[in-house]
């Protein structure tokens, strides 16, 4: 006997792929004519860049650039000279399903990178970074929201959820000419850029949002005066900028994401030949979702009062974006340079910062990592570098109720003071934090259901109640079932209002 099952499309998320593929970085640079000899490497680093995402049936694209940049010191001793080097990447990942319909977030991460100098002018580069990606299907599951027949018991179960209903992943691009400060020499050569981002606000018009926010860029360059030393500007630029996100209204919750996908920038002329302009333009690619509210019912067990039951199943597991929450911390801590004594600090910035959250206790609690990279004069007025990794935990109260909660958690180093000290440098490091908090839903999804017609249940009908004897927290739901009869029966028998047995005691179970 097959019974009519009503079904209801569940919007769902999938992670279809969630993990990180490694690139190797094989270099052998020569310097090129108009760079001086090198006496000493200071630093050596990779920084790698994703142009371009894209999925073809079941396959994730990721197409970048990288940048190996040397510091070093020149013949003298007393000035530092950099060195970089291009390349591109791509990469190809298999995921477990098509997905034309999905959300890629994608990052890289620096895995290790050795650089010697083979000779003055030659410098022998291996390293590694990894090119990471969480991929997240949009798709439906088809629950049973109810079984139409006759003597047929249903349980129930309501879901809250925020259901997406639509996303938008764009890159735009922010251009503005800067120019150098007041009393600042010209530039001659840029050695060092670093850019992030912050959203300040959003609005939402039917389809699309309007993010408005800044690109903080800083500029580490060198001038052509004489005796002139390494020079650090700053510059805060504000954009706006609309995105497409179809289904967006008013009432969703919104999740946006920020990140500066690449950055060019060029030194031009002023009317006069001198260089005391930066070209900037300054790549953010956009990841936002936008959610709503909404219930879902559906039958999670039934069972026949008159035939054995035949229940296919699986068990399901879901996602539910609770909350997105950002906070800003201030992280202070003193960095020694073991047998070097701090003069002046020329720059410092942060490298592979790190970070995981959890909620603990109504806390929500940050744990993570940041590299503070340090170039610096000491006393005798030699240049020479130094980095530190720094733990840092952040928590505060934080009061969601979500089902077995669990974070995704970002961060990004927004801003660096210091302060020279006897023993070494006294950093405050601002630090924006955020976090999505999930609630994992787990549940029995029915596929099917029939009756064997074959194996009626056997009902005492001699007498119209029987008597059951309970102990507390017993399910009314498996009592009803023993006895082939209906939980709303035993309620209205026994005068219950909840699903679980209360107290010890007698129940009276119509029959």
């Amino acid at each position: 006997m097959d019974y009519m099952l009503n079904r209801e499309a569940l919007a769902a998320s999938e992670i279809i792929y969630d993990g990180c593929q490694e690139q190797p970085v094989d270099l052998d640079i020569s310097l090129p004519d108009y760079c001086p000899d090198i006496q000493r490497i200071l630093k050596c680093q990779v920084y790698p860049r994703i142009n371009s995402r894209g999925i073809t049936g079941d396959r994730l694209e990721l197409e970048g650039s990288y940048l190996v940049k040397v510091f070093y010191l020149d013949s003298g001793g007393l000035a530092v000279r950099s060195c970089e080097s291009n390349d591109s990447f791509s990469t190809t990942i298999t995921l477990k399903q098509s997905a034309d319909n999905a959300q890629i977030m994608a990052f890289t991460r620096v895995e290790y990178i050795n650089c010697r100098a083979t000779s003055p002018r030659r410098l022998d580069i291996h390293g590694a970074f990894s090119v990471c990606a969480r991929v997240i299907s949009q798709g439906e599951t088809e629950v049973v929201s109810n079984i139409e027949g006759d003597e047929v018991e249903q349980q129930k179960h309501t879901m809250e959820l925020n259901k997406m209903v639509g996303f938008s992943q764009q890159q735009f691009t922010v251009d503005e000419i800067l120019e150098l400060g007041q009393g600042k020499p010209p530039a001659d050569n840029i050695m060092r850029t670093d850019a992030f981002t912050s959203l300040q606000d959003f609005k939402i018009v039917p389809n699309k949002l309007m993010i408005k926010g800044e690109v903080y860029v800083k500029f580490m360059y060198a001038s052509n005066e004489k005796d002139s030393e390494l020079e650090v500007m700053e510059y805060a630029i504000p954009f706006n900028q609309m995105l497409d996100c179809d289904g967006a209204t008013e009432d969703c919750m919104c999740d946006i994401k920020l990140n500066v996908a690449g950055i060019e920038a060029q030194i031009k002329n002023d009317y006069s030949g001198d260089k005391i302009f930066f070209d900037v333009q300054v790549k953010i690619y956009a990841n936002a979702a936008a959610y709503q509210k909404s219930e879902m019912t559906m039958v999670t067990d039934a069972y026949s009062k008159k035939y054995e039951m035949n229940i296919a199943s699986k068990q399901k597991t879901l996602d539910n974006l609770v909350q997105p929450v950002s906070d800003t911390y201030i992280f202070k801590t003193s960095l020694a340079a073991d047998d070097m004594s701090v003069a002046k600090v020329i720059d410092i910035w942060n490298e592979m910062s790190s970070v995981n959250a959890n909620l603990e206790g109504g806390q929500i609690a940050y744990k993570g990592k940041i590299n503070l990279c340090v170039l610096a004069v000491n006393s005798e007025n030699r240049p020479f570098y130094f980095e530190r990794m720094s733990d840092f935990e952040y928590s505060r109260p934080l009061a969601i109720n979500a089902e077995n909660p669990h974070c995704s958690a970002d961060i990004c180093v927004a801003g660096i003071s210091y302060r020279i000290t006897g023993s070494g440098i006294d950093v405050k490091a601002e630090l924006k934090l955020s976090a999505d908090v999930y609630s994992q839903i787990n549940f029995k999804l029915i596929t099917d259901v029939t009756a064997d017609e074959t194996k009626p249940k056997a009902q005492d009908k001699s007498a119209a109640l029987s008597i059951y004897y309970a102990d507390p927290g017993e399910s009314l739901w498996n009592i009803a079932r023993a006895y082939c009869t209906s939980v709303d029966a035993i309620k209205l028998e026994n005068d219950l209002t909840g699903e679980f047995v209360e107290n010890r005691g007698m129940l009276l179970i119509p029959m």
